[in-house]
């Protein structure tokens, strides 16, 4: 079947963002999501004795900050990790879990939050809270990604994002986004881009 005469390919510019200047940002939870995914450990092997996990992606959108004269109000930078359980380690404080929802709460997570375990719903109303991040670029290969390294409660509420921010701020589908990183089992901090995730 020949290709219909009206069919026009569009040209479309690919979009780079340079990494974030390391700093604290405030951002807006602009969304949070979660997905099945076959382990880093078992993604070589058969089908059959392939293990899932979830994985939470925390899309934060900055509402604050400056790389020279470029205001960055509107890039995003996100956290995405597996949320095992609610723990303190002795080495390293609260799990990110704990730390992001605290942030975000602007408030350590009740005993009765603790008991009750911590729910989709929960994290849905998360969503337009704001916080603080802590961002500093950090190298995989040849690529740099934006690492968030810490999360902060905000001290003072920002203007919000406007209808017009929040769907720009949203990723398409068919986009692909050079500021997602990946961090595995709160283990080593690593960062991928979501395209790169061998599993």
């Amino acid at each position: 079947m020949p290709v219909d005469n009206n069919l026009k390919i569009e040209k479309k510019e690919s979009v780079e963002y340079p990494p974030l200047p390391k700093d604290i940002y405030q951002v807006e939870l602009l969304d949070v999501s979660s997905e099945e995914k076959v382990t880093y450990d078992t993604r070589n092997k058969p089908e059959v004795e392939q293990e899932k996990e979830t994985v939470l992606s925390f899309q934060f959108t900055l509402l604050s900050g400056k790389d020279g004269e470029q205001n960055l109000r509107g890039r995003n930078v996100w956290l995405n990790f597996v949320p095992n359980y609610l723990y303190i380690s002795s080495k390293n404080g609260k799990n990110k879990t704990f730390r992001v929802i605290e942030a975000l709460l602007s408030r350590e997570i009740t005993l009765e939050e603790e008991a009750n375990g911590i729910t989709g719903e929960m994290l849905n109303q998360l969503i337009g809270k704001q916080c603080r991040v802590s961002v500093e670029p950090k190298k995989s290969g040849d690529k740099t990604f934006d690492n968030i390294t810490d999360l902060l409660k905000a001290n003072d509420l920002f203007n919000a994002l406007t209808i017009e921010e929040k769907e720009k701020a949203k990723v398409k589908k068919e986009e692909k986004t050079e500021d997602k990183q990946e961090d595995k089992q709160e283990a080593p901090e690593t960062e991928v881009s979501l395209e790169d995730i061998p599993f």
